[in-house]
């Protein structure tokens, strides 16, 4: 009897824990995601009868990119039309507004989170949590709008966004804006950097932002693109070697790789570099800075010209 009761306490105590676990877990599982759970197919009611009060919105949508594959009959019935994004309209129908996925007016993670029922193959979203848009809470539709709009494009702030550059190309993906205007109402200090003397042509239209960098990074690309060097040798393919010597930096063994002299978005010193005189080698090589004196730079001078690295002088003295 005796076991009998401490086996039945034990099972009562692992119910409880079980339960509890799943309460928290409930509990932590994004709007969007517990609101398609809770659905059955009766609950879609097409997007016709959201035509009836939100006719303006049915409308646009039929105009983007997104109507083109949400329109499918073969799709399931959750990732059809206005309800694959807003969930089930008899929800919304029965009560109103606390029950509707309103994307301008959800948290960061849940608007990610809905949008990634359909976007896992571009990243999950454990990994957007991961990523610094994602701590930052920036979500999709800070930089994404599924229906297209004569106004104005708004940044994700909120804000009147003009094109920060003249020059710059139209930019599709859904966005609110080109790459860099959009870019830019998060990131200005680098919008002012590209207005420097030196910088990389996006003010002129021939690069853009997501050229360099990964904006929805996951576990492949990550594997793709080890360190700096890799992204600048891309396209600088003369620096990228192998050589029989390597200048560290460059090389990647140590420091920021080319980030170690060059600042990518832009600067007043000619070619990206830090610094326009022999102090930017003397951040690294302190000995040389007191006794010895080129005259120029280390490289201008006909000394180091091979500065990237070189296949016949461990001093970058030849090329």
């Amino acid at each position: 009897m005796r076991f009998g009761n401490l086996a039945l306490t034990a099972c009562m105590s692992l119910s409880i824990a079980v339960g509890a676990a799943y309460q928290g877990s409930a509990k932590d599982t994004p709007f969007p995601v517990r609101l398609f759970r809770q659905a059955t197919p009766d609950d879609f009611i097409g997007k016709d009868a959201c035509g009836a009060c939100h006719e303006e919105q049915v409308a646009s949508f039929s105009q983007s990119g997104h109507a083109t594959y949400m329109e499918d009959p073969k799709l399931p019935i959750d990732k059809q039309g206005c309800e694959g994004c807003h969930g089930p309209g008899a929800f919304h129908v029965r009560e109103e507004d606390s029950q509707i996925i309103a994307y301008l007016k959800l948290p960061a993670k849940d608007v990610s989170a809905a949008c990634l029922r359909c976007h896992g193959a571009t990243m999950k979203l454990s990994h957007w949590h991961q990523t610094e848009h994602g701590r930052s809470d920036v979500s999709c539709v800070s930089c994404h709008q599924i229906h297209p709009s004569d106004q104005k494009l708004k940044g994700s702030h909120g804000l009147v966004k003009q094109s920060v550059f003249a020059a710059a190309r139209p930019s599709g993906k859904l966005l609110k804006a080109d790459e860099p205007s959009l870019c830019a109402t998060c990131h200005q200090s680098e919008v002012g950097q590209f207005r420097l003397n030196s910088h990389h042509p996006v003010p002129e239209g021939r690069m853009v932002c997501s050229d360099c960098h990964d904006i929805h990074p996951n576990k492949a690309s990550s594997k793709k693109v080890g360190v700096v060097k890799e992204k600048c040798v891309s396209c600088h393919a003369e620096m990228a070697g192998p050589f029989a010597f390597e200048h560290d930096p460059v090389a990647g063994w140590m420091g920021d790789g080319c980030n170690e002299c060059h600042r990518s978005h832009g600067t007043q010193n000619p070619k990206l570099l830090k610094g326009a005189s022999r102090g930017l080698c003397s951040q690294c090589h302190t000995d040389k800075a007191r006794n010895h004196f080129p005259g120029r730079t280390c490289w201008t001078a006909g000394c180091h010209v091979a500065i990237h690295g070189s296949n016949t002088d461990p001093r970058f003295l030849r090329r």
